[in-house]
């Protein structure tokens, strides 16, 4: 059969597209990477010692290598690591290390300076969380966990599948129990090289903790059903005893729904798998959060509660510095001895108690967490919002930025989760509390901004008038949908949105007209504080934007959308090449003073198009995007794009 004819301008056309697809990769690549805004707090999950040289793996900071309290090397997001949520780190016997993210499991060769992934073939695109790593001390042999993220079995466990690495091969690693199987802790013993294994097997309902050992080609297993505790949902941290001839595990037992029933309780196996309480009688309401042999003693660290010796007798505290109330992390190390990380640092615990600095004093930080929200003065000020940790707001000097000023959730703000915030005139913040109210922060202090009764709102946004709420309804039938006016003088108004359908599903925007549009499941509502809302688009939107010294204006959700003057109008672009993984839906945009737009999608990554609205490349975390992103802030003044996520901290990019 005949190829079918191509015309001159056809093939013209493929050639154009192929120009434009290979010029859109270069200038990916050509882009400087995304550049850290400060230091999270280091967040120690694990540690090891390998040539001398500390590595910190860390919960939103990567992989952090430090000698005599000085950073020497890291490992970061766009710098070998495929996430920054660096949670198990395990050291093989030629000093390479073998890193646990939130993206995968990551081999490093500090040596090399060099970085490759681990992974099975068949997982193909998706994105598995490294939560578990062993690695022996005899030879090259890791065993680790890969967690489906946000994939959970009809039961709420995790999707899970465990591993076997030699080097060369990536095989699966069966614990010969059948399916629903969930590792939730393990230990690689130096003496012997054996591997110890822990976890919950989900049968249905059921909830059974099983016990797996292998030692060379050998492997045991055990389901520990006879002597578990009451209500086991998993095992916290797994350590050999002094005597070398039984196994101690933590146990977590929830005995009702509310998970301030959760008790860690310590047990004792033997080698025959024979469960029994461990002689202590110990079980602690604190979560546990390491467990390891130094010595003679058995040394266990809580959250709160500090690091104790573990023995038949009363529990010893080592420690009555306040500084290693909170650790995160145990390890102990030949030459160190027992090493203590926690939010703030990693200490060596002396003999008597006090702890020496391993990692040098912590600079300004912000929450991994924080969002960045608004900015003033041309971005030399831009406002941050911590679900967790509450406000603050970030100055730009020549120097880089500085925390300005704070306001700490429980401390100078009420305890509770947060949400939205804007600058208000004179010098005042409003603040979203989410299922609570909201909040008006002065300098003189914060007080509480009434609004009617069941009101949930959801975001916040100045008009020369007055200020803008959406807040949603309940499922109880407090407060109705709708939107919010409280004006500069006079008495509030609420504007109630068409039906239940148009619950607000994204952000305010504000025009300087004192007209609002907000982002809802049916599309975007206008509204004024003198009329009755109406409804302008027909889809649903998360994020609205307006560019104000090009007057452009742009939405994204269902779609991505433009304003042409009069209706919304579809974006229409093709991406090439095709992203590395898939993209999710769009989250959030900005557009810049150069009219292009920045386009951030659910999976992390983030879509560049031109001027005239034509693809230009898609950045992902091998350019330093944060696979959490969850929010955009362009800056005029430095024509930077702020972009903050959920777990990694807080980036800056910057567009040439």
């Amino acid at each position: 059969m005949r190829a079918p004819h191509q015309s001159k301008s056809a093939g013209r056309l493929i050639a154009a597209l192929f120009a434009v697809a290979s010029i859109g990769h270069a200038f990916a690549a050509s882009l400087p990477p995304a550049r850290r805004v400060l230091e999270p707090p280091l967040a120690g999950a694990a540690m090891a010692v390998v040539d001398g040289r500390l590595w910190v793996a860390s919960r939103g900071g990567g992989l952090i290598g430090y000698e005599r309290a000085v950073r020497t090397m890291r490992f970061d997001l766009g710098q070998g690591l495929p996430s920054a949520v660096a949670q198990e780190l395990a050291a093989l016997p030629d000093g390479r290390l073998v890193v646990g993210t939130q993206g995968g499991l990551v081999l490093v060769d500090p040596r090399e300076r060099s970085s490759s992934p681990i992974a099975p073939p068949e997982i193909g695109q998706q994105t598995l969380a490294a939560d578990l790593v062993l690695a022996s001390t005899r030879g090259t042999s890791v065993i680790f966990q890969l967690t489906q993220r946000d994939s959970y079995g009809a039961e709420g466990q995790p999707e899970a599948s465990l591993w076997h690495w030699d080097g060369e091969r990536v095989q699966p690693w069966d614990v010969r129990l059948g399916g629903g199987v969930v590792a939730t802790a393990g230990l690689a013993d130096r003496k012997d090289g054996c591997f110890h294994l822990a976890g919950i097997q989900v049968d249905g309902a059921a909830q059974r903790p099983w016990y797996a050992r292998q030692c060379g080609g050998q492997l045991r297993t055990w389901r520990l059903a006879d002597g578990a505790p009451a209500g086991t949902i998993g095992v916290a941290a797994i350590a050999k005893a002094a005597d070398g001839r039984s196994t101690i595990l933590v146990m977590v037992t929830q005995s009702a729904a509310n998970p301030a029933s959760r008790r860690h309780v310590v047990m004792s196996l033997d080698k025959n798998g024979r469960l029994r309480p461990h002689c202590s009688k110990a079980s602690f309401k604190e979560q546990v959060t390491g467990l390891v042999q130094s010595g003679p003693d058995l040394i266990v660290a809580r959250a709160g509660a500090g690091v104790h010796a573990l023995s038949c007798g009363p529990l010893k505290a080592l420690s009555t510095d306040p500084r290693v109330s909170n650790a995160t992390a145990l390890a102990h190390d030949a030459r160190l001895g027992l090493l203590v990380a926690t939010d703030a640092a990693v200490w060596q615990l002396g003999k008597d108690g006090t702890p020496l600095a391993l990692t040098p004093a912590p600079g300004p930080q912000i929450p991994i967490d924080a969002l960045p929200m608004e900015y003033k003065a041309r971005g030399a000020l831009a406002l941050l919002s911590s679900p967790t940790a509450g406000l603050l707001e970030l100055s730009r000097s020549p120097d880089g930025w500085q925390v300005a000023r704070q306001w700490r959730a429980g401390v100078d703000l009420p305890a509770g989760v947060y949400g939205a915030a804007a600058y208000a005139e004179p010098d005042q913040i409003i603040a979203v509390q989410l299922s609570q109210g909201l909040l008006r922060l002065r300098p003189g202090g914060t007080q509480a901004v009434e609004l009617e009764q069941g009101a949930t709102p959801l975001d916040v946004a100045i008009a020369p008038g007055g200020i803008w709420i959406a807040a949603g309804s309940t499922p109880l039938g407090g407060g109705s949908a709708g939107l919010h006016f409280l004006p500069n003088e006079g008495s509030a108004r609420f504007l109630p949105l068409p039906d239940r359908q148009a619950q607000p599903s994204g952000r305010l925007m504000a025009w300087p007209d004192g007209r609002v549009w907000a982002g809802t499941r049916i599309g975007i509502i206008e509204a004024d504080a003198r009329g009755s809302p109406r409804r302008i688009s027909a889809e649903r939107v998360e994020a609205l934007y307006r560019n104000a010294s090009r007057n452009i204006v742009g939405a994204v959700g269902a779609t991505v959308q433009y304003w042409h003057g009069e209706r919304m109008v579809p974006v229409l672009f093709a991406i090439e090449p095709k992203p590395s993984r898939p993209l999710g839906h769009p989250v959030d945009l900005v557009i810049d003073d150069a009219g292009r737009w920045w386009i951030l999608f659910s999976a992390g990554q983030v879509v560049l198009l031109d001027a005239e609205r034509r693809h230009v490349a898609t950045l992902d975390e091998r350019s330093g995007i944060p696979p959490s992103s969850r929010r955009l802030l362009y800056l005029p003044g430095s024509r930077e794009v702020l972009i903050g996520s959920a777990r990694e901290g807080m980036f800056s990019l910057t567009w040439p």
